[in-house]
């Protein structure tokens, strides 16, 4: 049995060996705190894709116009997590004039194509006063994965590479936050290799706009994953307190925990997903 992490948002600071080390110690916490006898450590392979992420994240090339081929979707992300936060007109005004940048960046509280990563900005302003820490650094990222139909593919392709690649099966997929959109992308079209368990944490993709970036509705990996287990914190502001369910990808079955655990002031924290119980258990079983 083989495992394949896929990370999500910020790690371009980290290398793929760090992040292994880091989410495998984690996940050995787990084990001891549910009072289980850890497993010997399998073959793990880590879907590195912060490199590709990052170059254009702080790129001022897409900061006054769209990427290469744009989907159009970012907006509506962007305006989706401001609601859902209960930032007003009064506020993006304000952040706006505080970033000095004009008025229609913030137009009518919802932002043109060309000034997606200026609107963003202004989030990451805002957000963290409302109490949402990962969001601001959650949007920028993800507002590039869903607008950039070129970068999106590369990025699968990679992750794609490093999940399955020439290795055997099976590999169980643990995938946090946005890497839990760029797995189920791959996964879903995916023949003829075997998944007993795929993991998301902290995963978005019950967030309405996601649903524009992933494969038609009801497409279901081929063959079946033999088990999708979901676990979200309940103060993790990233999946906006949703479960993945039929209405937001098609077809039902999958498992939904909000049982985590620990003091991590960051609710979207990788290593508290990872050493909460429920989701070490989950994991423990199928290794």
């Amino acid at each position: 049995m083989r495992i394949a992490f896929v990370h999500g948002i910020n790690n371009e600071q980290n290398k793929p060996e760090t992040i292994e080390q880091s989410w495998w110690e984690a996940l050995e916490r787990g084990w001891k705190a549910a009072g289980l006898v850890a497993k010997p450590r399998p073959d793990i392979t880590v879907a590195y894709y912060a490199d590709l992420l990052a170059g254009l994240t702080k790129s001022d090339a897409v900061e006054m116009g769209t990427p290469t081929i744009s989907t159009g979707f970012a907006v509506g992300l962007l305006q989706e997590y401001a609601n859902a936060a209960g930032v007003t007109n009064t506020e993006l005004a304000e952040a706006a004039l505080d970033l000095n940048l004009p008025q229609e960046a913030v137009a009518q509280g919802v932002p043109h194509e060309g000034w997606i990563i200026s609107f963003a900005s202004i989030l990451e302003r805002i957000l963290p006063t409302k109490g949402k820490l990962i969001a601001h650094l959650f949007l920028r990222q993800a507002v590039i994965y869903i607008d950039d139909k070129v970068l999106a593919v590369q990025i699968d392709k990679r992750v794609t590479s490093a999940i399955f690649g020439d290795q055997l099966d099976p590999v169980i997929v643990i995938a946090h936050s946005l890497g839990s959109v760029v797995s189920y992308r791959v996964l879903a079209g995916a023949t003829q290799r075997d998944v007993p368990l795929f993991v998301t944490l902290g995963s978005p993709l019950g967030v309405n706009m996601f649903k524009s970036i992933l494969p038609p509705r009801g497409t279901m990996p081929k063959p079946p994953i033999g088990h999708w287990f979901n676990a979200r914190h309940e103060d993790d502001f990233v999946t906006l307190g949703r479960a993945i369910l039929e209405k937001s990808i098609g077809f039902g079955g999958v498992e939904d925990s909000t049982d985590i655990v620990g003091d991590d002031p960051d609710r979207h924290s990788i290593a508290q997903y990872l050493s909460s119980p429920v989701v070490a258990k989950m994991i423990h079983q199928h290794l």
